[in-house]
């Protein structure tokens, strides 16, 4: 690898740390019903918290572009087919969305290189509680975000 090579992989390491690890955390009480409503429909277990998460598009040819053929979809529930009828909203390469809990049985999704997970991380997308497969994520951030993450509950 490259000094150049060297000193990018590094960048990216710590700039990933930081995102999963020193996005503001937040405890909230479950009497406060701003609170309960902003975690959406489901409660999360063991507590509730906040990571940075960073979309991950396998596809080298739309890691920099930001068009429709290259958008990876969102969805309402991560228990549903993962589709067009399920499909809640667009997220490109590199996009830094905010995710509050994750659930290990959704739905198995495969990506283009075909690798698969049934991973599914809860996300806030322009204040809505939404789903990112899992397989959206770069591999190494995927774990530490189930790591760091609360459960989902129903």
């Amino acid at each position: 690898m490259t000094g150049r090579g060297t000193v990018g992989a590094a960048g990216a390491l710590v700039t990933v740390g930081l995102l999963v690890f020193l996005w503001p955390s937040q405890t909230t009480s479950d009497a406060d019903p701003a609170a309960r409503s902003a975690r959406g429909t489901n409660g999360v277990s063991g507590g509730s918290g906040h990571a940075g998460v960073l979309v991950h598009n396998v596809e080298e040819g739309c890691q920099r572009l930001r068009t429709t053929p290259c958008a990876l979809s969102l969805a309402y529930n991560p228990y549903c087919p993962y589709d067009t009828a399920n499909s809640a909203g667009r997220v490109w390469h590199h996009d830094l969305l905010r995710a509050t809990c994750t659930v290990a049985n959704g739905v198995t999704v495969t990506d283009e290189n075909l690798k698969h997970t049934s991973i599914w991380i809860q996300i806030t997308h322009h204040d809505e509680q939404l789903w990112l497969p899992g397989i959206r994520v770069h591999p190494s951030h995927l774990t530490q975000l189930t790591t760091v993450l609360p459960t989902c509950t129903a």
